[in-house]
């Protein structure tokens, strides 16, 4: 007789049992610190199931043909029953525990049946074995039992189907890609039983179609790895108050998060696992940095970075998640920061309170200040015949020149803050007069050249004062500018003024400032040895000694000042 090797088919079953039985070894290894019992059933009851089909098609006799068939059936039963199970799990469910122990219960009793078919001939029927292709085959009529073996196909396989159906429109938790795969997988388990049966087909495809699912298995442990990242992590930040996380796999996948996490950004509690960031979620996008070109979380591993999301702060450290040297993904770990933020915020806020309330108070001191110095120098006035209300035009002259000054850029000194300070000093210019004997400073007439020299020392006894006064004012440039103007405001340009002599710019900018005030409200104003000059005469009498008196450039601009000043005077004499 012909033997046509080519149709042989005995090889591919018993490869079927070496492959189921590396299948095992390979979950057993990926999985070895953590075993899943379920898991580890289903492996080996497939590879009982398949150990038995290829005992069943090696065998020359009915008897070790019926043997191998019983195995593989009974293998098959309990293999279908972990599948169910591991189904349940993968699909994030709980297990109704009576159910688990009724179909366990009923798959004993099947088995049971099945085992003891020779003597009752409830499962098989008039059993014969034929040859085709090489396999040896049984040929039997169905016994009365077998529809529960059916019913208890078909009820598993259903409700194997409805978990992952229903998972995958309920479950936000667990991945939709690996659902539709399993339900792809059972479809497929299903129609590889249903159809060669339909058709009279005598070849089993039942142990490929199990070395499928057991590949699907072990491609979902490996990623299983990573997915129960996220419950290991949950127990721990359950733990740690203020403290959450957010996964993803090496491919930027979103594999979960926390309570802590959503609190930060809602709109992960919409994106599927196993998915990228969508786009509509721009705030989780920015907020992580996810698909920054020039961001990458690789290169801050390890590093901090602050998160404001939701009127909520967190810090977020980026781990590298790896196991046996693979990169599996990153972990985002968050930190809450919302109560240290709100800490700062309210110092900042009350420093901000304390900083007005002591700029208030500088204020108030300030204007204290001023009152006195004021005070002082009226009370100095009040001495002199010859100056009444002298000091009050002298300032007011001085603010106007001020406010002209400003608008030249070219005289970088005349800062606002400069020209305030200015404008404060301007009433101690004379303070030194307070050290001036009543008989010179109240003598009605003109001075002798004695008596001259002795008014002449007010100003540098002034400076002495002015520096008295000032000694616990913490502006110094005030301080200064003070000093100065009381000690310098009788220097001329030319070096023929005094106490000092001083010419041209070594005289202090606002000692030259003040002297242009000093003299012009002498010109205008009546004193007791002479009438007021009128303004023609006092503005000529000052462009006259621009570059002898004053200094030229600072002159010309005082006579721009002239509208401003002649409306001042013009008041203050109908105020008089």
């Amino acid at each position: 007789m012909y033997y046509n090797w080519r149709m042989n088919l005995q090889p591919v079953y018993l490869i079927a049992v070496f492959i189921s039985l590396g299948t095992l070894i390979i979950f057993y290894e990926i999985n070895a610190n953590k075993i899943n019992k379920n898991y580890l059933m289903m492996f080996l009851t497939t590879l009982i199931s398949n150990f038995g089909y290829a005992m069943s098609v090696y065998s020359d006799t009915l008897e070790a043909a019926m043997s191998g068939n019983l195995v593989s059936y009974i293998g098959s039963i309990f293999t279908i029953l972990f599948m169910f199970v591991v189904v349940v799990d993968m699909c994030g469910k709980r297990f109704f525990l009576p159910l688990r122990f009724f179909l366990l219960a009923y798959a004993i009793a099947v088995s049971f049946i099945i085992a003891t078919t020779k003597e009752s001939n409830l499962f098989f029927v008039m059993p014969e074995i034929i040859k085709k292709h090489g396999l040896t085959m049984i040929v039997y009529k169905a016994g009365p039992a077998m529809i529960f073996y059916i019913l208890y196909l078909a009820l598993i396989n259903i409700a194997s189907m409805a978990v992952v159906v229903h998972s995958i429109f309920t479950k936000k938790k667990v991945s939709k890609r690996l659902l539709f795969t399993l339900l792809f997988m059972l479809i497929v388990g299903t129609l590889t039983y249903i159809i060669p049966l339909s058709l009279g087909v005598g070849i089993n495809f039942m142990p490929y179609t199990y070395i499928l699912m057991e590949i699907f298995f072990i491609a979902f442990s490996l990623r299983a790895n990573t997915y129960d990242l996220q419950m290991n992590l949950l127990s721990v930040y359950k733990s740690r108050g203020g403290y959450g996380y957010i996964a993803f796999d090496n491919r930027d996948r979103f594999l979960g998060c926390d309570d802590f996490a959503l609190k930060l950004f809602p709109e992960l509690d919409n994106v599927p696992i196993d998915f990228q960031i969508p786009a509509s979620c721009a705030g989780v996008i920015q907020g992580l940095h996810y698909r920054d070109k020039n961001w990458s979380w690789k290169d801050h591993c390890n590093q901090d970075f602050k998160i404001t999301s939701n009127e909520k702060s967190a810090i977020c450290t980026i781990h590298q998640i790896s196991t046996k040297g693979k990169h599996l993904g990153y972990l985002l770990e968050l930190r809450d920061d919302t109560e240290q933020q709100n800490y700062i915020k309210g110092i900042n806020l009350y420093n901000k309170e304390l900083s007005k309330l002591i700029e208030e108070k500088t204020q108030q001191v300030i204007v204290m200040q001023e009152s006195i110095i004021k005070g002082m120098a009226t009370m100095v006035e009040s001495r002199d015949n010859s100056t009444g209300g002298h000091i009050l035009r002298t300032s007011d002259c001085i603010r106007i020149f001020a406010n002209e000054l400003m608008k030249h850029p070219e005289i970088k000194e005349c800062t606002p803050e400069f020209c305030g300070n200015v404008i404060k000093a301007a009433p101690m210019h004379d303070l030194g007069k307070i050290a001036v004997d009543d008989s010179i400073l109240r003598k009605p007439g003109r001075f002798t050249d004695e008596e001259y020299s002795k008014m002449k020392n007010h100003a540098a006894k002034g400076a002495v004062i002015v520096a008295k006064v000032l000694d616990e004012i913490q502006d110094s440039d005030f301080k200064e500018i003070a000093i100065n103007v009381a000690h310098y405001h009788h220097e001329k340009w030319d070096g023929s003024g005094y106490p000092e002599r001083l010419r041209g710019t070594d005289i202090p900018l606002e000692a030259r400032i003040m002297a242009l005030a000093d003299v012009f409200d002498a010109l205008v104003s009546k004193r007791c040895y002479k009438e007021a000059n009128s303004f023609d005469e006092a503005f000529e009498i000052i462009r006259n000694d621009l570059g002898r008196h004053f200094d030229p450039e600072l002159g010309k601009i005082f006579i721009q000042c002239r509208p401003q000043l002649e409306a001042y005077y013009t008041a203050s004499v109908h105020e008089l």
